[in-house]
């Protein structure tokens, strides 16, 4: 199933889990919220920190996956792994 801006309510990181695939709106929100801290073409991470794990900024991440864009968690900068925070 994929998570749709229409439905999206309330905070962000409560609609999304990790592997949630997004729709092409909540993608677009992504980047366009702020410029991007990172805009490639497997990955894309908002522009403002989320949160600092061990002294270094975490940001909301999608990462392109065969069926599409899917939801990655608070990753490093240029990474597409959670934190888990």
């Amino acid at each position: 199933m994929v998570k749709r801006y229409e439905d999206w309510k309330g905070d962000l990181h409560d609609f999304l889990k990790i592997g949630d695939l997004v729709d092409d709106e909540i993608t677009d929100h992504f980047l366009n919220v702020l410029p991007p801290a990172t805009w490639t073409g497997s990955l894309i991470q908002m522009g403002e920190p989320y949160s600092h794990v061990g002294g270094k900024a975490t940001f909301a991440t999608l990462k392109k996956t065969p069926e599409g864009w899917a939801y990655a968690g608070h990753c490093y900068r240029g990474e597409n792994t959670s934190t888990g925070k």
